[in-house]
């Protein structure tokens, strides 16, 4: 599966005007366990592992880099639970590529709102990791030009000027504080 999708960092008082701003189509937390080596190989590849939690279901999901940008390749599948490690074997189910053995590293939960349009939804994420809260707008989409048209309504609506190469995912910002608290 593909995964296309802009992402806009948000303020807190960004975020409560875009919440205030549409009616949502669903709301939920979600979980994500990330996992990596112990010197952060597959974060330094690109590479995202992790087991998202939803209402109770678990998936082992890896998120892997294409040539094109805002597009990212996701494989899965369904476990039982959040493990402590994911062996190279269980890696290799998902991927041809040779990822080692990762570990548990901490988890970020994610509080979503969801607003469906036509090609192209909002989730509206307040995300908490390591004592920080942070806010975020991802503008997932299967109609690019759709994508654009909603992403520049939201950014009007909120003043902000959206820039790509600033907006870091949530992956990226978890392993920064990871980095940070693991060397405390």
């Amino acid at each position: 599966m593909f995964e296309k999708e802009f992402k806009v960092m948000l303020t807190e008082e960004q975020y409560e005007k875009l919440r205030a701003a549409y009616t949502w189509d669903e709301e939920f937390l979600q979980i994500n366990h990330y996992y990596d080596t112990p010197d952060l190989r597959l974060a330094g590849e690109h590479i995202t592992c992790r087991v998202r939690e939803i209402a109770g279901e678990f998936f082992l999901q890896l998120k892997l880099p294409t040539h094109r940008d805002f597009i990212r390749v996701e494989q899965f599948k369904q476990l039982d639970g959040v493990p402590e490690s994911v062996s190279a074997e269980q890696l290799k189910e998902l991927t041809a590529l040779e990822l080692p053995q990762v570990k548990l590293l901490g988890k970020l939960a994610t509080t979503r709102s969801v607003k469906r349009f036509d090609g192209t939804e909002i989730d509206l994420d307040k995300s908490e990791y390591f004592g920080i809260t942070d806010y975020e707008a991802e503008i997932e989409f299967t109609d690019e030009a759709k994508a654009r048209q909603l992403l520049g309504e939201i950014t009007e609506t909120l003043g902000i000027t959206p820039n790509s190469d600033v907006c870091t995912g949530k992956v990226r910002r978890f392993m920064q504080e990871y980095k940070k608290t693991s060397l405390e």
